[in-house]
């Protein structure tokens, strides 16, 4: 499987509607880390630095101190959705 930006907007915005937890969300971002860095998962070279870091904001968005509010997550998809 190959993990697109896609991939991750929707999970976003899974979060923004109320559909999904921050701890969820964490719990999400953290699997696929994990995954794309043991090799299990892999991401389209161009979108790899994109994806790195959004997972690395997420993976700790149930923690209270590293929170992420609506315009945290607007600005993680517009991350995304950039060239």
């Amino acid at each position: 499987m190959i993990l697109a930006r896609s991939d991750v907007i929707v999970k976003l915005e899974d979060r923004l509607a109320g559909r999904i937890s921050d701890a969820s969300l964490a719990t999400w971002a953290f699997d696929l880390f994990y995954a794309v860095e043991q090799d299990d998962l892999e991401v389209d070279g161009a979108d790899s630095e994109a994806i790195a870091e959004v997972l690395d904001d997420l993976m700790f968005a149930d923690d209270p101190s590293f929170a992420l509010d609506e315009a945290d997550l607007r600005r993680l998809i517009a991350r995304l959705q950039e060239p």
